[in-house]
């Protein structure tokens, strides 16, 4: 391998800040020089994210560690939603004629995402591709159609498709990619600094539930997620209602979103259960809710194409509910860490609740596994993943 690190320009939407710790660590490889293209510098100019309705601080510096451009996006559209929201020429241009010899293109639903791929190859530049969808869910015949045609053409173009997981490598194979063009970069959290707060947080028990109104006597199912139609919280409130799990257990919705008023106003037709409500918590707060889950639980209906809360949730040690719709279920869920049910059966999750909330053995089999699968869906693997997809070898040179 040559001495010369090999030049990489990776092509992503906007920062966040679930993947800094990936372009941290390709900034550290000494095999590769990177650079990260984003197309806006949030998800709306403005930073407001319309899925919890408000403009979203997440308690991280988000471009620090790693070289960076910004690139303008003139689309008229680029606070909206859609095909046409981003529409960046100077990245596309970038790519076509930048000194790089490979391009990670991060996503496909946009056009300046397809016109990247497009220059990659234009430039004679080695494409790695990754996109964390899945087939999961109805779809209009129609729409089935023209993704069949389109994504066959398209996917054609990756040297290497990078697999997040079990149903997203099912994916790409049902769009004709073969296997001698699929890699593996599993889908991950900061798990160095999940772990470290776990290890932080674990003898404040008592003073963090205090803190959302939670007795020390109490254990806590947690709901870690955006107040929106796909997540089911209102489908999560009815089944804990239904569980009738008695005084010992509390209700923990964290999260803001446009269901939030629905799902108070069900909760207070409840006044005998305990459901609290502690809004937006960025990254240095979330963990305080993680240190006083004994469950987690994300019953969505669709479009949860991994579930990345659930990877926080196995560092701090808790079992796990989640609907058969979350496509992190058979890899880091089923048979070890925590119980799958149908995403759209309110008593099959009120009955996962009561199994999993009196049998005291079951749920301390699962959080004792829980940190033991985690520890294989870690950066360094996603590095491995990465690097064989660039043709690099398994460890970086100064590895020893």
């Amino acid at each position: 391998m040559s001495n010369k690190p090999l030049r990489l320009a990776v092509v992503v939407q906007h920062p966040i800040h679930y993947h800094l710790p990936l372009y941290r660590a390709m900034a550290d490889d000494p095999d590769i020089e990177v650079e990260v293209l984003f197309m806006q510098r949030a998800w709306s100019e403005s930073g407001f994210d319309p899925e919890v309705g408000i403009v979203v601080d997440w308690g991280a510096p988000m471009f620090d560690g790693y070289a960076y451009r910004t690139f303008r996006n003139v689309s008229p559209r680029r606070d909206g939603e859609g095909f046409w929201k981003f529409i960046n020429p100077g990245l596309v241009w970038r790519v076509l004629t930048g000194a790089y010899d490979a391009v990670y293109v991060h996503g496909n639903n946009h056009l300046s995402h397809v016109l990247c791929m497009l220059a990659t190859r234009l430039g004679g530049k080695r494409l790695i591709f990754r996109t964390i969808s899945y087939n999961l869910g109805e779809r209009r015949r129609g729409t089935r159609l023209a993704r069949a045609v389109v994504y066959r053409l398209l996917y054609k173009l990756p040297h290497v498709c990078l697999a997040i997981g079990t149903y997203n490598r099912q994916y790409f194979r049902d769009f004709g990619v073969p296997e001698t063009r699929l890699g593996h970069a599993p889908h991950i959290v900061d798990n160095d600094f999940f772990t470290a707060e776990a290890e932080r947080l674990k003898d404040k028990t008592a003073a963090l539930k205090a803190e959302f109104g939670i007795a020390p006597d109490e254990s806590v199912i947690l709901f870690p997620a955006k107040f929106m139609e796909k997540k089911q919280p209102l489908r999560l409130i009815e089944a804990f209602c239904r569980a009738g799990l008695g005084d010992g257990w509390a209700l923990l919705m964290v999260g803001e979103g446009a269901l939030r008023p629905a799902a108070e106003a069900l909760a207070a037709r409840h006044p005998d259960k305990k459901i609290i409500f502690a809004g937006f918590l960025d990254q240095s707060r979330i963990s305080r809710g993680y240190a006083v889950g004994e469950i987690v639980a994300l019953p969505s209906a669709y479009q949860e194409t991994w579930g990345l809360v659930i990877n926080e949730a196995l560092n701090f040690g808790c079992a796990v509910i989640v609907s058969d719709r979350v496509a992190c279920g058979p890899d880091l869920v089923a048979d070890a860490c925590g119980l799958i049910v149908p995403w759209d059966d309110t008593d099959a999750l009120a009955e996962a609740l009561r199994r999993l909330t009196g049998d005291a053995a079951l749920r301390r089999r699962f959080q004792e596994q829980a940190r033991a699968r985690i520890k294989r869906w870690s950066v360094d693997n996603y590095m491995a993943g990465l690097r064989e997809a660039l043709g690099l070898s398994p460890t970086p040179r100064d590895a020893g």
